[in-house]
């Protein structure tokens, strides 16, 4: 099985919360839940991806995860923040993330998203 680190939000991420911020920490909370997923995959090819490399995958998905909801990466809306984390929390599904490491990440998120105005 592989190693997911959970990612908790801290009250310092919620200090002056914007929809731009809160996408970075759905990016940040998404890359700690699916790093080894990812890392995996490469490995899997015959590759060995460096942070860098698998945190361009991460925002590749999430970028993707905003155009399959038909909303924009660059503007984001805290009504598609919701949207998009409930297209990553489906796909982890489907990459055989444990469901308890998709629910600690979606509540922390959702508390994120609580924040928004």
């Amino acid at each position: 099985m592989v190693y997911v680190k959970k990612w908790f939000v801290k009250p310092s991420h919620l200090l002056g919360l914007t929809p731009e911020t809160a996408r970075d920490l759905i990016t940040r909370c998404f890359f700690e839940a699916q790093k080894e997923t990812f890392s995996e995959a490469g490995q899997n090819l015959g590759q060995m991806p460096t942070d860098e490399q698998l945190q361009s995958t991460v925002e590749g998905a999430i970028r993707l995860a905003f155009r399959e909801t038909g909303n924009d990466y660059d503007q984001p809306t805290k009504q598609s923040l919701f949207e998009v984390v409930q297209v990553l929390a489906r796909k982890s599904a489907t990459w055989k993330t444990p469901p308890e490491i998709v629910n600690h990440h979606k509540e922390q998120i959702g508390k994120v998203l609580a924040h928004l105005d």
